[in-house]
């Protein structure tokens, strides 16, 4: 154990006199939170659905269905002139929708009333306000046919073949939601890229630098030399996700909280867990980058591979994002895959399985002890010592 502590408190105090190294690879956690909160901040208060505010309505030929724009005045809607080429008003962003309404038929005033709604599901706000407007419409069209059939001596229900009683839990939470998902992938690229520049340079470089050599001939068991190596990658991987998981905290509880709609930040509880997940991968990671810069021949090569490592966990993460999956135990014994599920869940103050957890955490552990079985080996081999 001695030889062990030694080779660790030398790998930090070499990584720890680098200070530039250090501050730089202490930003790259901070671009999350930052990221995500300029999104939330900007586009999340644009998303969520807001029935309380006034509607805004850009109308065109508004003198066409006085009926229909009295009912949007009664239902709090603020009318607007609206351009009579509503396309590129539309598409550049000065109005989030129009609605263009047409002429009944001459001579038939219970004909339907044609509407043309121009809307842009690329913007933000276009999407929530167009979902306000149609949710009107709807209503309008309800009480015209509930009038008419009423009119005809028929009872109002009469067209009416299914009664849904909907109830939207997720109206004002859901956009935020989806963008808070986004911080698992985030805290699994942080994993896979906190610690690097320590297994970089405590391998390659010290073997492009020629001091590798004569640490190993010292009467030490390579094995030990690996592991002391290992927890100083470690260390700094924990740093960086330290880094990373204080900075998601302040964002969440400053961003403003029209941004969160319905959604509770995760307290400081629930990011402890969400650590607590990730420490497995904090020994992956960091076996991973060992193993990768002992095979490599050069620096440069070494550079490549590590460079491309946290995409292959980080895709999987953003995928997850796009299209949610079930948790299922064969999911779980995937590394990275099965705590960005639990992680997921944790963000999104969900209630988490203990099984499903403990599965991940053995199966990813089994996968690091694998690693570092071949890596042990690897160590023993004398081609090791030289630069290729």
């Amino acid at each position: 154990m001695r030889v062990l502590r030694t080779v660790f408190a030398k790998e930090v105090l070499d990584h720890l006199r680098d200070r530039r190294s250090i501050l730089v690879a202490m930003i790259y956690p901070l671009l999350g939170p930052l990221l995500l909160g300029t999104i939330l901040t900007f586009s999340g208060g644009q998303m969520r659905i807001d029935d309380g505010a006034p509607l805004v309505v850009p109308i065109v030929n508004e003198n066409a269905a006085p009926d229909l724009v009295r009912f949007l005045q009664e239902q709090g809607a603020i009318l607007i002139w609206g351009p009579e080429n509503p396309e590129p008003h539309v598409l550049a962003g000065r109005v989030s929708f129009v609605l263009e309404i047409g002429d009944r038929p001459a001579g038939d005033p219970n004909a339907p009333l044609p509407l043309r709604l121009v809307t842009n599901p690329s913007r933000f706000d276009s999407i929530a306000a167009t979902s306000r407007i149609v949710d009107l419409l709807n209503r309008y069209e309800r009480e015209v046919v509930h009038e008419r059939l009423h009119a005809a001596g028929l009872p109002g229900d009469f067209a009416k073949a299914i009664d849904i009683n909907e109830q939207n839990v997720g109206r004002a939470a859901g956009p935020a939601i989806i963008l808070l998902s986004m911080i698992p992938p985030f805290l699994i690229f942080t994993l896979f890229t906190g610690g690097v520049h320590v297994a970089l340079d405590s391998t390659c470089g010290e073997r492009e630098r020629g001091s590798f050599e004569p640490l190993m001939i010292n009467p030490v068991r390579r094995w030990q030399v690996l592991a002391g190596k290992l927890g100083a990658a470690m260390v700094f991987t924990l740093i960086a996700l330290g880094v990373q998981v204080v900075g998601f905290w302040l964002m969440l509880h400053s961003v403003p909280e029209a941004s969160l709609g319905l959604v509770e930040p995760p307290t400081a509880l629930r990011l402890a867990l969400i650590v607590s997940v990730c420490l497995p991968l904090v020994v992956l990671a960091a076996a991973t980058q060992l193993l990768i810069s002992a095979i490599t021949r050069s620096m440069k090569e070494a550079q490549t591979y590590l460079g491309l490592l946290p995409l292959i966990p980080g895709l999987a993460g953003m995928v997850l994002v796009l299209a949610p999956i079930r948790m299922q135990p064969l999911l779980a014994v995937i590394p990275t895959f099965g705590q960005t599920l639990v992680m997921g869940q944790l963000v999104r103050s969900e209630t988490i399985s203990i099984v499903f957890l403990a599965i991940t955490a053995a199966a990813t552990l089994g996968v690091t002890a694998a690693l570092l079985l071949l890596g042990f080996r690897l160590y023993e081999r004398e081609h090791m010592l030289f630069a290729q």
